[in-house]
């Protein structure tokens, strides 16, 4: 925790110095537009995402099956990354929505460590018992059907 709260404190400076690199490259007006750019993808998710929260409550849902739903949460950190202005919060806000960075971000913010050098995992293929891992909007929740008699 104390080494994400040091990064938290350099960051300013970070971004700075990362701002002058990127400008001097593309040139000072592109970058800026790139920043404005990036900061309204950003709003335009969180955005999305509040209203998604909303039809989820009317349905008669919980916010907590939404905030813990681990897709919409990378999303949400994406987005509140991508709406600060800054290439390093961007970055790192493109890597929330790569699905195998996402597991890494969760361990960083947790506080658990990440491995040094994962090996990746060849995708297996589902058998009859295998878990699923769904997305909220592809399954919905129903009531267990009665057996007779019972």
């Amino acid at each position: 925790m104390p080494r994400l709260l040091g990064l938290l404190l350099a960051l300013p400076v970070l971004e700075i110095v990362a701002f002058a690199l990127v400008a001097s490259m593309i040139g000072v007006g592109k970058a800026i537009l790139l920043q404005v750019a990036f900061s309204a993808i950003g709003i335009a998710m969180l955005g999305s995402l509040i209203t998604e929260a909303r039809t989820e409550l009317r349905r008669g849902g919980r916010l907590t099956t939404l905030a813990l739903d681990g897709s919409r949460g990378m999303r949400g950190l994406a987005g509140l990354l991508f709406a600060v202005p800054g290439f390093i919060t961007d970055a790192i806000g493109v890597l929330a929505l790569v699905p195998e960075f996402r597991g890494r971000i969760r361990r960083l913010f947790a506080g658990a460590p990440v491995p040094a050098d994962p090996r990746p995992r060849a995708a297996a293929r589902p058998t009859g018992d295998a878990m699923v891992d769904l997305d909220a909007r592809e399954w919905r929740e129903v009531e267990p059907a009665r057996r007779p008699g019972a």
